[in-house]
């Protein structure tokens, strides 16, 4: 809880409507680390952000061990997501359709190959090496 006197549904709504229309909209990615900059603090941005990774990397399947060791999250953190996940598949929706967008895809693609790259135990280093060469050809080709 936030404050003893909690706000009215309908001001929240309206709130958070505000919200989407002032940080949610933004086409240029400078504009919208400039508002993210000035309204959140850089615990609030790196916490959202840490939570959106740990969602996406439990939709993909990503051991929690390897979410906890590249994110510097507890267990207990990542459980929480895994346990909300399972309660709320409209969130597994909604990641799911923004990692269909090609910059996502690509930049998400990236930490994964960071996840699994050469030098990481239990990984065919060489399989993880073509991996890397694939994803740099894409990159600089698109294709």
């Amino acid at each position: 809880m936030i404050s003893k006197n909690p706000l009215d549904e309908e001001v929240l709504k309206k709130l958070f409507d505000l919200f989407f229309e002032v940080v949610g909209k933004r086409k240029n990615q400078n504009d919208f680390r400039q508002i993210i900059n000035e309204i959140l603090s850089e615990t609030e941005r790196i916490m959202t952000a840490k939570r959106i990774a740990i969602i996406y990397l439990l939709i993909k399947k990503i051991d929690y061990k390897i979410i906890c060791d590249v994110l510097k999250v507890s267990a207990s953190t990542v459980f929480k997501f895994r346990f909300l996940l399972k309660e709320n598949n409209k969130t597994v929706s909604i990641i799911s359709r923004m990692i269909k967008n090609e910059k996502v895809a690509e930049f998400l693609e990236e930490i994964i190959l960071t996840l699994y790259g050469p030098g990481t135990p239990g990984v065919d280093w060489s399989r993880a090496k073509i991996n890397r060469l694939k994803f740099e050809r894409k990159k600089t080709t698109g294709i």
